[in-house]
């Protein structure tokens, strides 16, 4: 099985992109990591986890 590896920035547009990876991965029966060691502030990783782990 392939595992898809995400890098997630700290912008929107990274986090958009993350988004649709997510669902892409899915939908073609892939795993999937998420990669959030480029973002600093532990509250905005937080919140950022919140939004993606809905997927």
């Amino acid at each position: 099985m392939i595992r898809n590896v995400i890098v997630v920035r700290d912008n929107e547009e990274s986090v958009k992109k993350a988004i649709r990876e997510i669902l892409r991965s899915k939908h073609k029966g892939h795993e999937y990591a998420l990669d959030l060691t480029r973002i600093t502030d532990r509250e905005r990783k937080r919140e950022i986890m919140k939004q993606l782990t809905r997927f």
